[in-house]
């Protein structure tokens, strides 16, 4: 992080702190500042500052629920635990495929494949709710449904393919309303947000970089903010207008991107 100046600090942490929660990458945006622009690698140890951040943003922002013991003892906790088992795996298995640093090209037509999927899954999703076949409310969702939802969410590996983006169109292909999508993948970030910071942890020397405490500090803090609002803007969003708007920019970044290089 040392190698960052306070106004990439301050841009970075904008950037992921909207992307976290809505279907269009982060590791993808976090990625192309420094492959369009020259910029360094913000390294290890922003990355866990910020999702820290964005971790406390959601816990706020669900707050009711998570301070609730019976929130632990329900069957959506139970839920949330089988859809994050998957990509615990496929970690652990596929051991250091996380720090794969993808090229322009991979981030690209990673962004336009995934697109299309979420597109194709809005299509469905909106044709059987035309058709008078009842869209399922989350709280209906099955140990099968909740394993399905996280090998979607595997895909997220992938840079430009968007964590929020896989568990929102395996949901919306499963038959699940908009916003309910939308609200589980939020719910998903918590576990996925905490692996992400344990690995990251443990995988790396990070006491070893130059920290600077009030760089750290600001990331965090931005970091937190921009995602509260995020969250709570994010739901309302989909309920009113859907996909299509992220569906869209995801092309229209994908086709850039291919056209610049």
């Amino acid at each position: 992080m040392s190698e960052l100046n306070f106004l990439q600090v301050i841009i970075l942490s904008v950037i992921q702190a909207i992307t976290e929660f809505i279907p269009v990458s982060s590791s993808a945006h976090l990625l192309l500042p420094s492959k369009l622009l020259g910029w360094p690698d913000q390294g290890q140890f922003f990355d866990i500052s910020v999702h820290f951040g964005s971790l406390v943003a959601v816990i706020l922002h669900f707050r009711d629920s998570l301070l609730s013991r019976k929130f632990y003892t329900s069957n959506f906790f139970l839920l949330l635990i089988v859809a994050t088992l998957p990509i615990i795996a496929f970690t652990l298995i596929f051991n250091g495929i996380t720090e794969i640093r993808w090229s322009l090209t991979s981030i690209a037509i990673s962004n336009i494949l995934f697109a299309f999927l979420l597109l194709i899954s809005t299509k469905i999703n909106i044709k059987n709710t035309n058709n008078s076949k009842i869209t399922k409310d989350i709280d209906k969702l099955t140990i099968n449904g909740a394993l399905t939802i996280g090998l979607w969410q595997t895909l997220s590996i992938i840079s430009g393919a968007s964590r929020s983006g896989t568990v929102i169109t395996g949901a919306l292909f499963l038959g699940y309303k908009p916003e309910d999508a939308a609200k589980f993948s939020i719910y998903l970030s918590i576990p996925t947000l905490l692996g992400a910071m344990f690995f990251g942890i443990i995988k790396n020397d990070i006491l070893a970089e130059d920290i600077d405490i009030l760089m750290t500090f600001n990331s965090i803090l931005i970091s937190f903010i921009v995602s509260f609002f995020t969250i709570k803007w994010f739901i309302s969003f989909v309920k009113k207008v859907g996909f299509l708007p992220f569906i869209i920019y995801r092309l229209f970044l994908g086709v850039s991107i291919l056209w610049l290089i």
